[in-house]
């Protein structure tokens, strides 16, 4: 049966998060099917147990939980059986049985979004077994997301959202390189390379020389800016976003063992390495990207 495949389908997912130190108590609210096909009085399910990191991750695994019960109920139906939980809605508990089911944080809508649409989705039997939608993996972008800063921008009528690796410099008077991006209406877009040269030197960089691997790329940004104090420093710095052109040069980065960047001005120049944690923060990036709907 469909609805078997994709219970088991949880129970893995649900066994690979059962490593953390919360409790929490989901309750799902039904309405009883009578024999004769009638809706019987609302009433709740028995309680199930939720092991989270924390509220916003038992939150995303009580929306799972509920898009599989109705998943189930609408299979179950659809086969000829008869199923006599019509699965309403869910609420959630702390351990101190605080009711969290309102709760807010930055990504909820994408996930109420993804766990929607997957629920609709499987119920679309014309959906090819090789489609976009069948290579979500849900399981890898909860293991990503705790290692991104998520934050709405409460300025923008569009409702964006930003997703920037915590490992990112919180100021721009320093050496850095990372990706970040946007999630606009449920998809990742706006993908966005940052470097940051820090030195007492000036170098009016034109041009970013990569070697990767033993391989060269060369990008050159568009609007460079500039500025100094700080006892003599001086930083020079671009923010841009990146197009189809800068795929293959991403994607080298990504995958680098070894990585080295140049900095080329009109009259100097200077290399530097580019860290083990800095690839890292890049291939955790783009990943997440791709996972949540972004292309390049």
């Amino acid at each position: 049966m469909r609805y078997k495949c994709f219970y088991i389908g949880l129970l893995i997912a649900t066994f690979l998060f059962s490593g953390c130190n919360k409790k929490y108590s989901y309750v799902e609210e039904i309405i009883d099917k009578g024999v004769w096909g009638d809706l019987n009085e609302r009433t709740t399910k028995e309680p199930e147990t939720i092991w989270a990191k924390s509220d916003t991750a038992a939150y995303i695994e009580a929306l799972e939980k509920f898009a599989t019960s109705q998943y189930v109920y609408d299979a179950a139906i659809s086969d000829g059986m008869d199923w006599h939980d019509v699965p309403i809605c869910f609420r959630l508990y702390t351990r101190d049985g605080v009711d969290i089911s309102d709760i807010e944080f930055a990504s909820k809508k994408w996930w109420e979004d993804f766990y929607s649409n997957m629920y609709e989705r499987f119920h679309d039997t014309s959906l090819s077994a090789n489609s976009s939608f069948g290579k979500i993996d849900s399981t890898r972008i909860k293991e990503l997301l705790p290692l991104f800063d998520v934050k709405k921008d409460e300025f923008a009528p569009d409702g964006r959202i930003w997703y920037k690796p915590k490992t990112a410099p919180s100021v721009v008077w320093t050496n850095g390189i990372y990706l970040y991006f946007m999630v606009k209406d449920g998809k990742a877009q706006n993908l966005r390379l940052k470097v940051q040269y820090y030195d007492d030197n000036w170098l009016f960089f034109e041009n970013l020389y990569f070697s990767i691997d033993s391989n060269a790329y060369v990008y050159t940004p568009h609007d460079t800016k500039r500025d100094s104090g700080r006892g003599g420093m001086i930083w020079e710095w671009f923010d841009e976003q990146m197009h189809r052109d800068d795929k293959v040069l991403l994607e080298a980065l990504s995958n680098a063992k070894n990585a080295k960047i140049k900095f080329v001005g009109d009259k100097y120049y200077e290399i530097r390495t580019i860290s083990t944690e800095q690839i890292e923060s890049i291939n955790n990036t783009l990943e997440l990207y791709y996972l949540l709907g972004g292309t390049l």
